[in-house]
């Protein structure tokens, strides 16, 4: 095992003022780790806000957009006004395929299962050659004490209005992912030779990854998920305050019916030798605001960038 490190990249420390966690007592059954956490925006007059999200996401933009070498760059230069606003440049040339799920991914991904990033799903899109990746995201998740053996992290993102489809979308891209499993290993591989990693994290990921003389590369493969869906609560059926408590017993409840389907997904399809992080977070229309945050931040001018 390497020395060295991988760093987290996001700049967390607004998290816990933009998103609330809603606990439950579901789990998935799963022979290896797992996570199913649920999360939504903070709410006024019944319905979701964004305006806090599109405030820290204007604040991590360059640090999903840019790779560390690239970021690094940017400070090294004393750069960093520009930091946001050619990260937001980067991001409307690529609109095709960006969108609110796979930069929500990494920050749960970075925030919550403390899984630094390789690579982000705008990264891979730029690093696109012989390779193409079919992930929205590949992270490290490193050893801990209860973990023994790093994981490569392959994060997909399914922003569906209805719950039960945004789940089997999301296995469906999964599936894709681990038929071409050995081909995203070698793209992340192949990052460690390029200008895109720091040195030292450079040095982290060949040491995990490519074995050495007489050796074999020792980590496991794991799988992330990040799922949005219409919450179906009427705004207009409750007061503000019945609307909050409605709100958590809503998101409890659809969990509660659809936690069986994600283990019976990963069975079925057989998947359950891997690890399983997924994250939930509701939206009040997904088709509406999902187009409404991101233009939020990658409409405007770039906004904060430290």
């Amino acid at each position: 095992m390497a020395q060295a490190t991988i760093t987290p990249t996001l700049r967390g420390d607004t998290f816990a003022s933009t998103f609330t966690e809603v606990a439950h007592s579901n789990t998935l059954g799963l022979r290896n780790n797992e996570q199913l956490r649920l999360f939504h925006l903070s709410v006024q007059n019944n319905r979701f806000d964004h305006t806090a999200l599109v405030k820290f996401l204007k604040r991590n933009v360059g640090r999903y957009v840019f790779s560390r070498a690239e970021y690094e760059g940017y400070k090294q230069r004393d750069d960093l006004e520009e930091v946001a606003l050619d990260a937001v440049n980067r991001m409307r040339s690529q609109q095709d395929g960006m969108g609110l799920g796979e930069i929500l991914l990494y920050v749960l991904l970075e925030q919550i299962l403390e899984a630094p990033k390789v690579m982000s799903k705008i990264e891979l899109n730029q690093a696109r050659g012989q390779i193409h990746s079919r992930c929205d995201a590949i992270h490290l998740l490193t050893p801990d004490g209860q973990r023994t053996t790093s994981s490569i992290v392959f994060g997909t993102s399914s922003v569906v209005g209805n719950i039960g489809d945004a789940i089997t979308a999301a296995f469906d891209r999964v599936v894709d992912i681990e038929q071409n499993r050995s081909d995203e290993v070698q793209l992340a591989e192949q990052t460690a030779f390029t200008k895109t990693l720091d040195a030292a994290t450079a040095g982290y990921v060949k040491d995990l990854l490519i074995p050495k003389p007489g050796g074999a590369p020792m980590f496991d493969t794991a799988y992330s998920m990040f799922l949005s869906y219409d919450i179906g609560l009427n705004p207009k059926n409750y007061d503000n305050q019945q609307y909050r408590s409605a709100l958590d017993q809503k998101m409890q409840g659809d969990i509660a019916a659809h936690a069986q389907r994600i283990a019976d997904e990963i069975n079925t399809r057989n998947l359950d030798n891997y690890s399983f992080y997924i994250y939930v977070l509701p939206l009040n229309e997904v088709d509406v605001d999902a187009v409404a945050i991101m233009d939020g931040f990658v409409g405007g001018s770039g906004g904060s960038h430290v």
